[in-house]
């Protein structure tokens, strides 16, 4: 940019340079044919040609000056030319400046763009592996969940299966007392169709306790009470011989076992399996 202003200085100097040399020589030759035409030469030599020595001069200023004047404006053109084509190169200079800070601007905007997009997309990524983990914390902690639920339903099928055989047991165990509670009251009834007073053994065996309400014959009673200690012996842990059973074993069914001697007791005490 110091250029183009330095050679218009120039341009300038010389233009003005050359105005003042045509504005001297006109004056110069103004002048002279002033003074020509006041003060006639008396000197002057008469040629065959009708010329003199000063009209050769003030015709060679003439000449200097109209050449002087005729070289002036074709300078000025070509000096306009040069600075036109300086002007041009210069708007060049400056719309190609303008293109390449224009790019410049384009891919810093682009660029720009994107890093926004990629902290962008970075956000939304990180949001969504947080929302996934969490949902994993709770689908474990739900899996997690259901199988403790599926043990404990084990767990109560388990006691509900063994309540039932317990259940079934003691129905059996019912059925046995009430199998020789029958037995007994028929053979009690039997004994009594024998007779009276034939030994104190028959008698002692028809004696009837008038506090037994159901009637039954001391030798049916006495049965019976034989019956019913074998059944409290059965209803006893075969282990530990001091607590009720409560554990039935598969898959032999025995009812043997109570719940502390199940924790180490592999094998049925009644049937060894």
């Amino acid at each position: 940019m110091i250029r183009p202003s330095k050679r218009g200085r120039e341009t300038e100097d010389i233009q003005r340079q050359q105005k003042l040399q045509i504005s001297l020589n006109y004056n110069v030759c103004q002048e002279e044919a002033d003074r020509s035409a006041s003060n006639p030469n008396p000197n002057a030599v008469s040629t065959g040609l009708r010329l003199s020595y000063d009209d050769d001069e003030r015709n060679s200023s003439v000449t200097s000056a109209s050449g002087s004047m005729t070289q002036g404006p074709s300078m000025i053109l070509s000096l306009g030319d040069n600075v036109r084509s300086e002007l041009d190169r210069q708007k060049e200079e400056f719309d190609q400046y303008i293109k390449i800070q224009e790019e410049h601007l384009t891919k810093g905007i682009r660029d720009m763009k994107q890093r926004h997009m990629a902290s962008f997309l970075a956000a939304i990524e990180k949001g969504v592996s947080k929302k996934l983990r969490e949902k994993d914390i709770e689908l474990e902690t739900t899996n997690r969940k259901n199988r403790e639920l599926v043990e404990r339903i084990k767990q109560v099928a388990t006691e509900a299966q063994n309540w039932h055989y317990r259940a079934k047991y003691n129905e059996s165990v019912v059925n046995v007392l009430k199998s020789n509670l029958q037995q007994a009251i028929s053979q009690g009834a039997e004994q009594g169709k024998e007779g009276f007073g034939d030994s104190e053994v028959d008698d002692a065996a028809s004696y009837v306790d008038p506090n037994n309400f159901l009637s039954i014959p001391v030798g049916a009673a006495k049965s019976f009470s034989r019956n019913h200690h074998g059944a409290k012996e059965q209803m006893i842990c075969r282990a530990c011989k001091a607590k009720e059973v409560s554990i039935l074993l598969m898959p032999c069914r025995h009812l043997c076992l109570c719940k502390d001697c199940d924790v180490f007791i592999n094998v049925c005490p009644v049937c060894q399996v």
